[in-house]
């Protein structure tokens, strides 16, 4: 009641009473782990090493949670510096305290690409699809990182691998950014060969969107039509 109301003293002195009374209380042991975690994963830490070993088995989950957090904080700086190696090194041990994690192994693959090690990247993407092919978190991941990776047309296609009526919000945006980026390519193309009316054409016949605004403006502005470019 006490964790509920958000009154964490009055919790806290809860559960180390439950404790005193009875050292085996999983709920009071897993209680305060929580509730130091919330304070600062030091004090869970303390916390975690002060008890017996059969109360730490009763929190494993949380102790793997709070080591797994640890080394993601760890992963940002080499990761800020382009040590891409060496952050990998560190989202793999991730994997390991908690494998299958959709958002752990995009994180290793992206790092492990960037890296110069693109078939081990891909085999830990490939894996997981695998693993979770109806996961609509997996087929996003896995969207994001091959279009993260110049892959574009694999990322709408592994997309389409799951029904649209399973599509969420995420799969939705990135589904329409890499058709826009797909309707550009083909209308630049058409425009370098010299066929810019049907280029415009193409552009004209989508939804209307600011990127495609931009480029007719640009288009119009590079021939010298300035009316048109205000007009786009």
């Amino acid at each position: 009641v006490a964790m509920a109301r958000k009154d964490n003293a009055a919790a806290e002195r809860y559960y180390q009473q439950t404790l005193r009374m009875d050292s085996g209380n999983t709920n009071a042991v897993r209680g305060l782990a929580n509730l130091y975690r919330q304070q600062s994963p030091q004090k869970a830490a303390a916390f975690i090493a002060s008890l017996s070993a059969s109360q730490r088995r009763s929190i494993d989950d949380i102790e793997r949670s709070l080591e797994n957090d640890r080394l993601a904080q760890q992963a940002a700086t080499p990761e800020s510096e382009g040590q891409w190696a060496q952050a990998a090194e560190l989202h793999r041990r991730r994997l390991a305290l908690d494998p299958g994690s959709v958002w752990v192994t995009y994180r290793l693959s992206r790092d492990l690409w960037q890296a110069g090690q693109h078939a081990q990247a891909d085999a830990q993407m490939r894996s997981l699809a695998q693993q979770k092919p109806n996961d609509p978190e997996q087929v996003y991941a896995y969207g994001l990182y091959l279009s993260g990776s110049d892959r574009d047309r694999a990322a709408l296609a592994h997309l389409n691998t799951l029904p649209t009526s399973q599509w969420n919000s995420n799969i939705q945006e990135l589904a329409g950014r890499l058709q826009s980026n797909q309707v550009l390519e083909s209308a630049n193309r058409l425009r370098d060969s010299g066929k810019e009316r049907e280029a415009e054409a193409l552009l004209r016949q989508q939804p209307p969107s600011t990127r495609i605004a931009l480029t007719l403006a640009d288009w119009a502005q590079q021939r010298g039509d300035n009316a048109a470019a205000r007009a786009a």
